[in-house]
């Protein structure tokens, strides 16, 4: 017991602490043997966790081409990136082409800058009470100031009464002035002002002081072929379907656009595809040989088999050959290349019935109910009831040892009486002497 002390040998006849060492160490063998079983589990548990990985990773190869949009995919190259850039926002729209256009104007947003302006920022701007408004698109948005709003606090006014323009104080080194902005660019958001007060003449700004119109707002113009198109932005939409061109900068010489059908990206997703499955291959016959970790597990098999034949419909088409020495699936690239040239719908459904009759199966794989999960579920079990076997065996020897601890110190204890007495009794008792 804790806080005890005990004497082992106090009769010189035996040391119970040593036996008790050897009881424990005898019984603790059976520990031993439990341990190694739940090694043997953990190793296992690992190796499967390593196998479910792996099969995650097939399963992200797959996602990547099961809607076969993998094979709309298009390469795009631009002549100058300076002045134009291409992206693609449908493939499934955009059929391999070749365009040629210059760039004539940029869009811009419309900017007013007040010709005059304040010494002193905090001073009042008008003289008088009144409205101003700004019409932008379409919409009239009217501001209300005072005869003491300063270049600030109107600002401060056009920024809540609208999102169409914005307002700030510009410093140009000796005065504070006000500069208006639409927020968007394109012919439509030209600004005009109309004013019930004197702020517009007090800040010289507006369709009566032509210089502080800095810059108009306009539209981006591009030329193709001697036809002119045009957009709100700097970014034309509706030219060719499934594409958009962003314009950087005017220039006069054409700029090259060609859109041609994309052979490696999907040809490469659907090798790194079976290039998962094969390292799935070679991971089940390493891990389920006669010494390694899955020796005996039958369900990394029967997952393999199942795999293999819900690919059956690229089998099929030609798509695929099968190395009988290995296991391996390789993709056959001619035949690959010219289905994706030719017949793409077809390849299309090709993809798709792996896809009916794979999905379904992996979503199940990993679902909480199914064979992964469980599985994972299956080893933690086993691997607790070891623990509570182990921990129970040592509650048990624990409880013994103390036991037998308790009885040798009172064998120990009588044997150490017994030898007083007998010293007692040969230091009274005559000699025994012989003549």
């Amino acid at each position: 017991m804790a806080g005890e002390i005990y004497l082992s040998n106090l009769s010189g006849q035996f040391d119970y602490q040593q036996i008790l060492q050897k009881y424990q160490q005898l019984k603790f063998q059976q520990v031993d043997v439990i341990q190694q079983k739940e090694e043997k589990v953990k190793k296992a548990e690992s190796a499967f966790k390593t196998f479910a990985n792996m099969l995650e990773d097939f399963k992200k190869k797959f996602d990547a081409i099961k809607d076969g949009s993998i094979v709309d995919q298009k390469t795009v190259n631009v002549s100058n990136e300076d002045v134009a850039g291409v992206s693609i926002t449908n493939e499934s729209k955009v059929n391999p082409t070749k365009l040629s256009f210059t760039v004539s104007q940029l869009a811009s947003n419309d900017i007013w800058l007040s010709q005059a302006g304040k010494t002193n920022r905090t001073d009042a701007v008008a003289t008088q009470d009144g409205t101003l408004t700004l019409s932008i698109n379409g919409q009239d948005i009217a501001v209300d100031y005072t005869a003491t709003d300063t270049l600030d606090s109107i600002a401060s006014k056009i920024n809540q009464a609208t999102n169409e323009a914005n307002a700030s104080v510009f410093y140009n080194g000796s005065s504070y002035k006000l500069i208006i902005s639409s927020t968007n660019t394109g012919e439509s958001n030209q600004i005009n002002f109309s004013d019930t007060g004197d702020l517009l003449d007090q800040l010289q700004l507006g369709s009566s002081y032509n210089a502080s119109h800095v810059q108009t707002a306009q539209n981006a113009v591009i030329d193709i072929y001697g036809q002119q198109v045009t957009s709100q932005t700097n970014t034309f939409s509706n030219v060719i379907d499934g594409i958009d061109i962003t314009v950087k900068k005017e220039s006069s010489d054409p700029v090259q656009i060609a859109i041609e059908q994309d052979s490696e990206a999907p040809k490469q997703a659907i090798e790194d595809l079976f290039s998962a499955y094969n390292s799935l291959v070679d991971y089940i016959k390493e891990k389920s040989g006669k010494d390694g970790e899955l020796s005996g597990d039958y369900s990394l098999h029967s997952i393999h088999a199942t795999i293999f034949n819900k690919l059956t419909p690229f089998m099929e088409k030609g798509l695929i050959d099968v190395d009988h020495t290995n296991g391996h699936i390789s993709l056959r690239s001619n035949e690959f290349a010219s289905l994706l040239k030719n017949d793409k719908d077809a390849l299309k459904n090709t993809i798709d019935e792996v896809k009916i009759a794979l999905e379904p199966y992996l979503d199940f794989l990993f679902d909480p109910q199914g064979t992964i999960k469980q599985k994972e579920k299956n080893y933690q079990r086993k691997i607790q009831k070891y623990e509570d076997s182990i921990e129970q065996i040592i509650k048990r020897i624990d409880k013994e040892s103390e036991i037998l601890k308790k009885q040798f110190i009172n064998l120990d204890s009588l044997l150490a009486q017994m030898n007083d007495v007998r010293s007692r009794l040969s230091a009274i008792l005559p000699k025994d002497t012989k003549q």
